[in-house]
């Protein structure tokens, strides 16, 4: 099931689905051509099993509740932090992957189908982190920590 907007009621499944998919038709699989079937390129949770790298996760990391909207009313605005985190085989496909994914989100706020449209507001990314295992072969990840505004009517 593809995502079009974050509704009110099944908003943060809603936002880490949203942008999963974003990712996921916006940016190039480098392995595109060879990736085994049952592997997905962008997940929503942590790989639980081998994977073939390079792929991307994102996850929710924090909501904040900064105000109401208004006395007597039930809406509210809501922060939503996710982690975007691209896993790769090197340092140079990590940081294409990252420009890719960061780029996007950036530039595809106003599209007639971009964030906006879907009830995500206020992109911010907040940081971008370095993470490498040791030696030659390790892995190599940057961890993005991004925040939208989204109105909880």
């Amino acid at each position: 099931m593809t995502i079009t907007s974050v509704n009110s009621s099944t908003f943060l499944a809603d936002a880490v689905n949203l942008i999963r998919d974003k990712i996921k038709n916006n940016v190039t699989d480098p392995l595109v051509s060879s990736r085994p079937a049952r592997e997905r390129f962008c997940l929503t949770e942590y790989p639980k099993r081998a994977v073939t790298y390079p792929i991307i996760t994102v996850v929710d990391r924090n909501i904040t509740q900064p105000q109401r909207l208004g006395m007597g009313s039930e809406s509210t605005a809501i922060n939503l932090t996710m982690e975007v985190r691209i896993w790769a085989r090197n340092v140079k496909e990590r940081d294409e992957l990252f420009d890719q994914v960061y780029n996007y989100l950036r530039q595809n706020q106003y599209d007639t189908d971009g964030l906006i449209d879907s009830n995500l507001n206020g992109f911010q990314l907040t940081s971008a982190l370095n993470i490498s295992e040791d030696g030659e072969a390790g892995i190599k990840s940057k961890v993005m920590e991004v925040v939208f505004l989204f109105v909880c009517e």
